[in-house]
């Protein structure tokens, strides 16, 4: 199965973009130290747990369009997934792989250069112990390169031949109950929030629920299209509602609930705003401003931490004024570097996709003249 160009949905590429925003927002909160306190509910708002239901939504659908397609063997069909999945995130990640490790060696970012700097071009750097030696954003592109290796293998190691609705449930739900169950004891050690964040929620053995949430949301949206519309309006007040207390709770000298229920609450509660946002299919005006944050949303979760440790050099002193020009430049420049990177370096890789599904899945098959 081939999968055929997929037309854009408003309500999810809002998200997406609203994910982006909150990640460059939380993380530049402290570029106005000198006049603003840093934003107290900023490290609740996390844009990057958006990023991973999302991603487990989109990815979940796919998967199991391919799980029922026939004729086709369930090798092929599993490497066509990682070749899609790694054209779309390992250009990105192994250029700014290089960019951070330049930044670093020149004395333009923090960090430390040592020999294990090698495990993050391996996404070894926060699989179980996290080596937090720079380029610290990419622990999250960890999690979702090792959930798009994992949860095929889990599906066809229980599948066998295919992937029927059950099975696809049962590894959905072990993909997310393992890293629950592993977290609680994980967090029994921890004192300080900083070690929460780096020991807990920053591992991807104790993270990968966080996309399941999605995948399952997506199980249900293809199983239960009816009832999933009846009620998406409900589902997402319900999402709404908790994802606010959750985040509200957030606030609290509670590090059990922050390593814990809070993780599940988020990721539960962004998984039910999906079906509304799903059904949510243009945006009017709106669509094109939408669309191009959503478009640019992967560059610019890599582009504006390096930005960010620049403009760090820069805000120190100013006035308040000069400090809200230079706040308002480090986000029109991050946008406008996202821009770039996705037009000349991702959009290329991305075109190759095509001509590999065709090679993988169908290899006798000959192309028609003028084919790609």
């Amino acid at each position: 199965m081939i999968e055929a160009p997929q037309q854009r949905i408003f309500g999810l590429d809002l998200l997406r973009a609203l994910a982006a925003v909150i990640v460059v927002y939380s993380h530049a909160d402290d570029l106005l130290d000198a006049h603003w306190p840093r934003d107290p509910g900023a490290s609740a708002l996390d844009g990057v747990d958006l990023f991973f239901v999302l991603s487990g939504f989109l990815i979940g659908g796919m998967l199991i369009r391919s799980g029922e397609a026939t004729g086709i063997p369930l090798w092929r069909r599993i490497l066509d997934f990682w070749q899609r999945r790694w054209l779309r995130t390992l250009p990105n990640y192994y250029l700014f792989l290089i960019i951070n490790l330049a930044l670093l060696y020149l004395g333009w970012a923090p960090g430390s250069l040592h020999v294990n700097v090698l495990a993050y071009f391996v996404f070894l750097q926060n699989l179980i112990v996290p080596l937090d030696l720079f380029f610290w954003e990419s622990w999250s592109l960890a999690v979702e390169e090792w959930f798009y290796l994992l949860f095929p293998l889990l599906l066809a190691a229980l599948a066998w031949r295919r992937w029927p609705k059950w099975t696809f449930l049962a590894a959905t739900v072990l993909m997310i109950s393992v890293p629950i169950a592993l977290r609680y004891p994980a967090v029994e050690s921890i004192d300080t929030p900083f070690m929460l964040g780096l020991l807990v929620r920053r591992v991807v053995v104790l993270r990968l629920d966080a996309i399941g949430y999605g995948v399952l949301m997506a199980w249900l949206f293809h199983y239960l299209p009816q009832l999933l519309v009846r009620w998406r309006l409900l589902l997402f007040m319900i999402g709404l509602v908790t994802w606010s207390i959750a985040a509200w709770q957030y606030n609290k000298d509670d590090l059990t609930y922050q390593g814990t229920a809070f993780l599940v609450l988020s990721g539960a509660s962004m998984a039910c705003l999906l079906p509304a946002m799903a059904g949510w299919q243009n945006g009017g005006r709106w669509m094109a401003v939408v669309g191009f944050m959503s478009r640019i949303s992967f560059a610019l979760y890599l582009v504006h931490m390096p930005v960010r440790a620049l403009y760090l050099e820069l805000m120190p002193g100013r006035s308040v004024e000069l400090s809200l020009l230079l706040y308002a430049g480090y986000w029109i420049l991050c946008i406008v570097l996202s821009a770039l990177v996705y037009r000349y370096w991702e959009l290329p890789f991305m075109a190759l996709r095509e001509g590999l599904s065709r090679k993988i899945l169908v290899p006798n098959v000959p192309l028609k003249a003028g084919s790609p």
